[in-house]
């Protein structure tokens, strides 16, 4: 699966809100990386999301 880097995710959001209006910019990075590596969290070292599609809906729901 594609990771998306916490600068990429900027830009499309900036890129969207050009578009379509709205604020630009990210309020808080801290929680906009752990939306990011979210998907990404293991536990005994197995993955919580271990399919894409799990880990794009865990990603949605942010």
């Amino acid at each position: 699966m594609i990771k998306f880097s916490k600068d990429k995710v900027k830009l499309l959001h900036q890129l969207i809100s050009e578009e379509t209006g709205g604020t630009i910019g990210v309020r808080d990075e801290g929680l906009l990386e752990s939306a990011l590596e979210g998907a990404f969290a293991t536990f005994d070292g197995k993955d919580l999301y271990p399919s894409k599609e799990e880990k794009g809906a865990r990603l949605a729901i942010r």
